[in-house]
């Protein structure tokens, strides 16, 4: 997929969101949403502003609108920030050092609100050098309290607060100026509400118990993983071109040297070498320009450009011993193992979702296959790491209902599963 086609639909989208404002939704009328339209910031001085006011409430929802299929890292173009008070829209391209805003997510003595925040938290690390702090993603919390993993923003808001959002557009050209009325208000609304549906949520979440887990859930998800994970791009080549023992080796160079092109050209890596180009260099092993440029996909100025790196690579490559991935399998299930993880997954789905608990939260059915295949080995994995919070909340459950001295029973009252009786651990 090239970059021109992904600019296309991107204008499609941002000519729709040019119509006027007139069908907006009201915004809601309580004391945690902040009143009136939001503050657009283009200079320092009222970014300092906003930044104190954060500071001074210890509590703001983050955002960022960025666009990331041209680049090696997401180009920011506007950062929301909303306290129960006011809500403003820092123009990341008036104000391109965000370090001011990014010291406030990275401050543990803030907390800071998200929903879906993975890449809206990744700068922080990558421009600061630290870890974000005291973060919580409504997303992630609301899995605790009866609500599908994962939720939408806009069924979020309507569940705690009662309120319908407009329709928004979302994959529009959020790096054209002058931004519309109507992201405007999309973007506003992606945190206005945040506050309002956190402090509901909580103490649903406290009603239920489940208060803890979500935290730590929250604090877990904020670590964000590398941008370049060199197994599983690796495995996602081999899916779909499969190969032998001896040209992984190559494989693994070529997606190592694909990373290190793209950051250098700040492209990402599909634009640099989509995997098929990848598995047809690694297959037709050029060692040179000329034989770069009949390989499908590569454009020509990386072939000119790069052609002696690729070359010696794929002549390195050659020269390394042959390279066995382990497979994701413990072993092959039978008929008799598809019935028992189907049961248990079905069994532990409803008691989760009876608990209040989205079970694709807990434990998908990866997880409990890889589990049970590798109870009968001589390395038997748990099925959750020690002190994560699932082996209170069900792991030392179901090991006891494997063992039999554990049951559980589940009525359908109100319109959904809740717990009549349970038995063991």
């Amino acid at each position: 997929m090239n970059l021109n086609y992904r600019r296309k639909k991107r204008e499609r989208h941002h000519a729709a969101s040019q119509d006027d404002d007139t069908t907006s939704t009201p915004h809601l009328e309580h004391s945690l949403v902040p009143r009136g339209e939001a503050r657009l910031i283009t200079t320092t001085a009222d970014l300092e502003a906003e930044i104190a006011h954060v500071r001074e409430k210890g509590v703001f929802a983050y955002d960022t609108e960025f666009i990331g299929e041209e680049s090696y890292w997401p180009k920011i173009c506007v950062v929301q920030l909303a306290t129960t008070e006011r809500v403003v829209l820092v123009d990341a391209f008036a104000l391109p050092d965000l370090t001011p805003i990014l010291e406030l997510v990275a401050d543990p003595t803030i907390l800071t609100i998200v929903h879906a925040g993975t890449q809206d938290l990744e700068p922080v690390r990558r421009l600061l050098g630290k870890e974000p702090a005291n973060t919580l993603d409504v997303q992630v919390a609301a899995a605790f309290a009866e609500m599908p993993w994962p939720a939408g923003l806009e069924k979020l808001v309507e569940r705690f607060a009662g309120h319908k959002l407009s329709k928004g557009h979302t994959f529009t050209n959020w790096d054209a100026r002058p931004l519309s009325a109507s992201q405007l208000r999309y973007a506003a609304d992606d945190v206005r509400y945040l506050p309002l549906v956190w402090e509901r949520l909580r103490a649903e979440l406290e009603r239920r118990g489940t208060l803890a887990w979500a935290m730590r859930e929250c604090e877990q998800s904020s670590k964000i993983p590398a941008r370049f994970d060199e197994e599983s791009q690796i495995r996602r080549t081999m899916k779909s071109w499969p190969m032998k023992p001896a040209q992984i080796p190559t494989l693994r160079l070529m997606t190592r040297l694909r990373d290190e092109i793209a950051r250098k050209e700040d492209l990402p890596h599909r634009v640099v070498m989509p995997d098929e180009t990848l598995a047809e260099i690694v297959r037709q092993r050029p060692v040179s320009v000329q034989q770069l440029s009949s390989v499908r996909g590569l454009p020509k100025r990386f072939a000119q450009k790069y052609g002696d790196v690729i070359a010696q690579a794929v002549d390195e490559g050659g020269k390394m011993p042959p390279e066995k991935l382990a497979h994701g399998k413990v072993t092959e299930e039978t008929g008799a193992d598809r019935a028992a993880i189907d049961a248990i997954v079905a069994i532990l789905g409803a008691r989760c979702m009876a608990m209040g608990l989205a079970p694709t939260m807990v434990a998908t059915r990866g997880d409990i296959s890889r589990w049970w295949m590798s109870r009968a080995t001589q390395s038997p994995q748990a099925l959750f790491e020690p002190g994560d919070w699932r082996v209170d909340a069900v792991g030392n459950w179901v090991e006891s209902f494997l063992r039999g001295e554990a049951s559980v029973s589940i009525a359908w009252k109100d319109g959904r599963p809740t717990l009549a009786s349970e038995r063991g651990a």
